[in-house]
C-alpha cells in the first residue's frame, strides 16, 4: 500500500480534465519551489502561508523553516554574545559553528521532504509547533 503524498487530497473527489490536471501540477509546482524557498531563505518563511493559509503541507514546511529560523538567530545571540568571554569564549565560536552547519543540514533535509512531497518533521526542531 503506498502512501498518498498530501498533494492528492483533490484526487479522489473528482476526474480532471487534462487543463485542470496541468493547473493542479503548476499549482504543486509553485507550492513545492515557494516552501524550498522558505527553507533555503528563512525570511521567507511566511510565503507558502501567505499563497496557501489553508493547506496543511504549506503550514507544515513554514512551521518548520521559521523554527530553524528561529534556532539560528538564538544560537547566534547567544554564541556571539558568550564568544566574547575571555578563555572559554573560542569554545562559544566553536559551538556556534558546529551548530550553524546542523542548520544547514536542517534545511537540506526540510528541502528533500519538500521534494519528495512528505511532511516529515526534522529531527528535534520537528518538535516544536509555532504555526497551528
Amino acid at each position: 500500500m503506498t502512501e498518498k503524498s498530501p498533494f492528492d487530497e483533490e484526487d479522489e473527489l473528482h476526474y480532471r480534465s487534462p487543463e485542470e490536471e496541468k493547473k493542479a501540477t503548476e499549482e504543486k509546482q509553485k507550492k513545492k519551489i515557494l516552501c524550498c524557498l522558505a527553507y533555503f531563505l528563512g525570511l521567507l518563511f511566511f510565503l507558502p502561508l501567505i499563497f496557501w493559509p489553508k493547506d496543511d503541507f504549506a503550514k507544515f514546511h513554514a512551521n518548520q523553516s521559521l523554527v530553524i529560523l528561529l534556532a539560528s538567530v538564538i544560537s547566534s545571540i547567544v554564541c556571539g554574545l558568550l564568544g566574547r568571554i575571555p578563555g572559554i569564549g573560542v569554545l562559544f565560536g566553536i559551538l556556534g559553528g558546529v551548530i550553524g552547519i546542523l542548520l544547514v543540514v536542517a534545511c537540506v533535509l526540510g528541502i528533500l521532504s519538500v521534494v519528495r512531497e512528505e511532511k516529515k518533521a526534522l529531527p528535534l526542531l520537528g518538535l516544536f509547533h509555532i504555526i497551528k
